[in-house]
């Protein structure tokens, strides 16, 4: 009954994309004042944006299938024993500063028009005791596109992809070459364990094991640090480091953990790998609704506060810490967003359209572009 209940409930999710598109649409038009959430307008675009929001929602409950509920209970009982070793080591105990990765080679790539040098890093990283399990899947080469200008004291930004991204095509969607080439900064693109050419067929992030989860984030935050060691130890100029869905947390984190960092950018930010998960898999029948529980259980809750961002508070001014939300964002929500710009001060701005519709918002573009040419500008 619960595999057909599933089954019902997914059919739904496709049946209601439009439905649901609309219905939220209408609903962000009144906006949040409590909150702080502005209204939306409400057209043609916003409805579409929202819809693929919702086709993408309905999809994922497919890819990231919950297919034995007692494979995650046992999952949740091994938080339980992790949780307070974790806990007593804290944000700073388990994400320790990283020392200047070895380069293990350095190749010229290609994607359309724009040339690149893919760089492959070797960096050990120690994970705490109860993550001892997940290491072999972790361990091996990391990698990140590079474009740097040649000569030395050009400005550097970090961009951290989302979920299921990490390929070549992400120098299209983070404008890559329109960074380098337009706003003059040195760009790089990590490569995030779990993904791209570093998929693992043993390895699902997001997926149903928290503390694989927190293993995974707890190696792609020590690699985006490395990366900052990198920077410092070849050009020591100021750093940028931006954020989008998944991305934005992991940014957030190393802002608050990396003096070098003076601006940070979150981009439609996920907060919660877990509580987002829960959120979703709430609408996907019974099976979905005792996942759902189970990922919000304490234990969850206080393994996953080693990798908060609202755990840490960014190095740099408040006036350099930019928030950018969709008010239609299906994805996530546009909750997330407001209380991570709570937690840091500083500046969100909003725009009427979807979390997957960013990439070809000119709202977007225009607002990253004046909060980076602003940081450019104040580099001596």
């Amino acid at each position: 009954m619960t595999i057909w209940d599933t089954t019902v409930a997914r059919v739904g999710l496709f049946a209601n994309v439009v439905p649901r598109a609309v219905a939220s649409a209408r609903a962000a038009k009144n906006g949040d004042e409590r909150l702080g959430i502005p209204p939306s307008k409400v057209g043609a675009r916003t409805v579409g944006e929202s819809a693929v929001d919702e086709l993408f929602v309905a999809l994922n409950s497919v890819l990231r299938d919950v297919s034995e509920i007692d494979d995650l209970a046992a999952a949740v009982q091994r938080c339980d024993a992790a949780a307070p070793v974790l806990t007593e080591l804290g944000v700073t105990g388990v994400n320790r500063p990283q020392p200047v990765p070895t380069i293990l080679r350095r190749s010229r790539k290609r994607f359309t028009t724009t040339v690149y040098d893919h760089v492959d890093f070797k960096l050990d990283v120690d994970l705490p005791e109860p993550m001892a399990a997940y290491a072999p899947y972790l361990d091996g080469v990391s990698s990140a596109r590079v474009l740097a200008h040649e000569e030395p004291g050009r400005r550097w930004i970090i961009w951290v992809h989302g979920a299921g991204q990490g390929r070549p095509d992400d120098m299209f969607s983070f404008r890559a070459a329109h960074l380098h080439e337009k706003l003059g900064y040195n760009v790089v693109l990590p490569v995030l364990p779990a993904h791209g050419a570093r998929r693992h067929p043993n390895v699902a992030f997001p997926g149903f094991d928290p503390l694989e989860n927190i293993a995974v984030t707890i190696r792609a935050v020590a690699e985006i640090r490395a990366l900052v060691s990198w920077i410092g130890a070849q050009d020591p100029a100021e750093v940028t480091i931006a954020g989008t869905s998944l991305g934005g947390p992991l940014a957030g984190l190393v802002a608050g953990l990396e003096p070098l960092v003076s601006s940070v950018l979150a981009l439609v930010p996920m907060l919660g790998v877990h509580t987002t998960l829960a959120h979703h898999m709430d609408r996907v029948g019974k099976i979905g609704r005792e996942a759902a529980a189970l990922l919000r259980s304490d234990s969850v809750r206080a393994v996953s506060s080693v990798v908060d961002p609202l755990a840490v508070t960014p190095y740099a001014e408040p006036d350099r810490r930019l928030v950018i939300a969709a008010l239609n964002d299906r994805v996530t929500w546009v909750t997330a967003a407001q209380k991570l710009h709570h937690h840091w001060g500083g500046r969100i701005e909003w725009y009427a359209g979807g979390h997957v519709g960013h990439v070809f918002s000119g709202r977007v573009r225009e607002l990253t572009d004046e909060f980076l040419a602003e940081a450019a500008a104040a580099t001596p």
